[in-house]
């Protein structure tokens, strides 16, 4: 009876302890400094590929691998991959765009290849560039003429003499189906409110953004600021609007009957 009693009186304390002892682990784990991720500490052929530039101004999208290059002595060559995903399938009426290397500062092109057509939804293209010191190039890709949906799409690539930080090693790219494996909605609903701040609007319960340049239903050219005036608290409208780094951008917006598209 003596040893049950004992046994009791152990476990009661062991419990009792409990808490106090789950408190202080948790407050020993997260005082702990986390380690960063591993990076990698070598160049490929005295280059170190960083991240990755992407536009997407119309309905098209403009990808660049990488985004930044830094490159251990002046002269090295850099290749930069460039694609194009197409929200429309090729061929379309609008068939003279192009992809074009331009405005180049302490890079020179050394070579590219034509554009190719992986897919129908897809557009791949290659240069190749000399890096003469701490510079950038344009990379552009021009819709077709006339083309309703986009006028062009840009990002400018940095190129530098050094080596880069840990921050900037960590950087990692999507692959180009990442980028367009993108989720569209449809809303059709009455306008509670127009944020200028946030350019944004309140549609049932979507908070939908609206950005870059649009088109209007006469090909008349808008900002966004412009298509935040046409939208009016208690207006009816239909959105098609599709999720980007968690929120809502609008694609088209349909006021009136009248249609406007982004690009």
């Amino acid at each position: 009876m003596e040893r049950k009693i004992a046994v009791a009186f152990i476990l009661c304390i062991l419990f009792t302890a409990l808490p106090f002892a789950v408190n202080y682990a948790s407050e020993r784990i997260s005082s702990s400094p986390t380690q960063p991720p591993s990076a990698p500490t070598s160049p490929i052929n005295g280059v170190y590929y960083v991240g990755f530039a992407t536009s997407h101004e119309g309905d098209d999208i403009l990808y660049v691998v990488p985004g930044e290059a830094y490159v251990e002595k002046p002269g090295t060559t850099v290749t930069l991959n460039v694609t194009v995903k197409f929200k429309h399938a090729q061929p379309c009426q609008y068939s003279d765009w192009k992809i074009t290397a331009e405005k180049p500062e302490n890079v020179e092109v050394v070579s590219e290849t034509k554009t190719e057509l992986k897919d129908p939804y897809t557009a791949f293209k290659q240069y190749t560039v000399r890096v003469l010191g701490n510079g950038s190039i344009d990379i552009v890709f021009h819709y077709g003429s006339g083309c309703p949906y986009g006028t062009e799409e840009k990002v400018t690539v940095k190129f530098y003499i050094g080596t880069p930080n840990g921050t900037a090693l960590n950087q990692t790219a999507p692959s180009p189906e990442e980028l367009s494996n993108t989720t569209y909605i449809n809303v059709t609903g009455v306008i509670k409110s127009v944020d200028e701040g946030l350019r944004a609007i309140v549609v049932e319960n979507y908070t939908i953004e609206i950005r870059g340049r649009w088109t209007g239903p006469d090909n008349e050219s808008l900002r966004w600021r412009d298509m935040l005036a046409l939208l009016k608290p208690g207006e009816r409208v239909t959105v098609v609007a599709s999720e980007e780094d968690g929120s809502l951008k609008a694609d088209v917006i349909v006021i009136d009957g009248k249609t406007y598209r982004k690009g």
